[in-house]
């Protein structure tokens, strides 16, 4: 790549417009999933339908960062670490869409269950929406700062999350099949369990694409975090 004054200076331009639109898809799905649970929580319609209504601009984001991600490969053609970090964005863009879809999918059963009667144990949801929208907060940071410490905390949360859907779910499945009164409604809220948890393995796959962008290691099908990514990561504690 030429690295001459203006060319280097509109590609750092570029590269910064291009992380920048996708740090506001990542702000966007987590703004969706407070307003889908928040509309359940506290039973607020217009809530769910601000998570419902914001997907369409989640969308058209995407293909923003595709497009913008598509003319920086062709123009300036990078290559190493840049022209991973634009794969790797890329991929976290498709990740930031999925969980603003399921946050759609959250919202419109939380407007199915807020049609019915109060049902005081649907706050049991909130340790494992806590939980996740912690970790795609984290997911956020980690990509902003190419950050392989917290990028590895959050890959190492993932029997946790895993652990705590089992945990939640069990108490809403008991009255599923129990057929109570308001079975349709605990129904519904095991899907929307399902979809949290699926949101923090959105969290975990944006870590692992940071840890390549940062890296240069693909980690994603591995057991184990290799121990050149600890190195990695110890070297950026002792430069911060």
């Amino acid at each position: 790549m030429h690295t001459g004054g203006h060319i280097l200076d509109s590609f750092n331009d570029s590269l910064t417009e291009f992380k920048s639109t996708t740090l506001m898809m990542g702000s966007a799905a987590l703004r969706n999933l407070d307003n889908s649970i928040r509309g359940l929580i506290e039973r607020d319609k217009t809530l769910c339908n601000q998570a419902i209504a914001a997907d369409d601009d989640e969308d058209l984001l995407e293909l923003e960062v595709d497009r913008q991600g598509m003319a920086i490969m062709l123009k300036y053609r990078p290559v190493a670490s840049d022209l991973r970090l634009v794969i790797a964005t890329m991929k976290i863009s498709s990740n930031f869409e999925s969980a603003s879809d399921l946050a759609v999918s959250i919202a419109k059963r939380s407007r199915k269950i807020i049609k019915g009667q109060e049902i005081p144990r649907v706050t049991a949801i909130e340790p494992l929406y806590e939980l996740v929208s912690t970790m795609l907060k984290n997911a956020v940071t980690a990509y902003s700062d190419l950050d392989l410490n917290q990028a590895i905390a959050l890959i190492n949360q993932e029997e946790e999350v895993h652990k705590m859907h089992k945990k939640i779910s069990r108490k809403f499945s008991r009255e599923v099949e129990n057929e109570c009164p308001e079975y349709r409604e605990y129904l519904n809220i095991l899907f929307i369990c399902r979809w949290l948890e699926r949101i923090g393995e959105l969290a975990i796959d944006i870590a692992e694409e940071v840890v390549f962008a940062a890296s240069s290691e693909d980690i994603r099908h591995s057991d184990d975090i290799p121990s050149s990514v600890l190195e990695a990561a110890a070297n950026q504690t002792n430069q911060a």
